[in-house]
């Protein structure tokens, strides 16, 4: 049940906009750039004024659950053990150092903004918003952390 959780998580959270034709390769690298394992994701729950629901849970990942941030700026999570990578793909715009914005190739109608809680050489921590409906009707929207390392 946690793994179809889980795979249900990343995959709407990824929901994201249209390639931005506009993003240009960063030619010097960025502070994302490379490869990030997945250690945890931790799901926080609120309601629509932002007040917490209920106390967050936190889910340990596999170690072959990872993000690829390229120069070019495209990405790639794979949530798969196989030799070749399977996931959410796109492209992804740096904001500053504070914030980035996915764009997930497979569902190119809203982009996913996010915000750098923690970056440095060896550790990378994110988190993002996505809306969602508590028993089919209460608004609201899930916050996610994830916590990563090279």
């Amino acid at each position: 049940m946690k793994n179809i959780f889980i795979f249900f998580a990343f995959a709407t959270a990824f929901a994201a906009c249209n390639k931005n034709q506009g993003n240009m390769p960063s030619p010097g690298g960025n502070k994302i750039t490379g490869k990030w394992t997945i250690l945890s994701v931790t799901v926080i729950p609120h309601d629509s004024t932002g007040k917490l629901m209920n106390d967050s849970a936190v889910y340990t990942e596999p170690n072959y659950y990872y993000f690829q941030f390229n120069n070019d700026l495209t990405w790639l999570e794979n949530l798969t053990p196989d030799l070749s990578p399977a996931g959410e793909s796109g492209t992804y715009s740096l904001k500053d150092d504070t914030g980035f914005t996915l764009v997930n190739k497979n569902l190119p109608s809203q982009p996913e903004e996010c915000k750098i809680l923690s970056l440095t050489n060896t550790s990378f921590e994110f988190s993002h918003q996505h809306p969602t409906l508590y028993n089919g009707v209460t608004p609201g929207f899930l916050e996610y952390i994830f916590r990563m390392k090279r």
